[in-house]
């Protein structure tokens, strides 16, 4: 998956703010791009869903907003993974498992240890 870079530069902005609102969010990118409030709290909002950053909601005086941060490395993994496997079986269906597992060759024999015991787990 790759970013646009509009969405790399908002999740710059979140990382060198930690935990930011999207109107802070936007303020971080006035010097370098006018951009509307609604556009950062839609690509904000596709970030979450494609599981990039956390959101909490937080109640202010203006009512409900959601503070936005960094999600940690090894989750944005699993999650970038884990869409691009679910991309891969919804295009090409089942018959797609064996293309991944014939790939798992490349990994080492701990890392496929590991992954054989998740497996088991999985489908118990």
């Amino acid at each position: 998956m790759s970013l646009g870079e509009l969405q790399a530069d908002i999740l710059g902005a979140i990382q060198k703010l930690g935990k930011a609102s999207s109107r802070e969010i936007m303020g971080e990118l006035g010097a370098r791009r006018q951009v509307a409030y609604t556009t950062v709290s839609t690509v904000l909002d596709r970030l979450y869903k494609k599981g990039l950053v956390k959101r909490s909601k937080v109640i202010g005086r203006g009512g409900a907003k959601y503070v936005y941060s960094y999600a940690a490395p090894a989750e944005m993994r699993t999650n970038l993974v884990q869409r691009a496997l679910n991309q891969l079986v919804s295009a090409f269906g089942p018959s797609v498992v064996p293309t991944i597992y014939d790939s798992l060759d490349q990994i080492s024999k701990e890392d496929s240890a590991e992954l054989k015991r998740k497996i088991s787990r999985a489908r118990r």
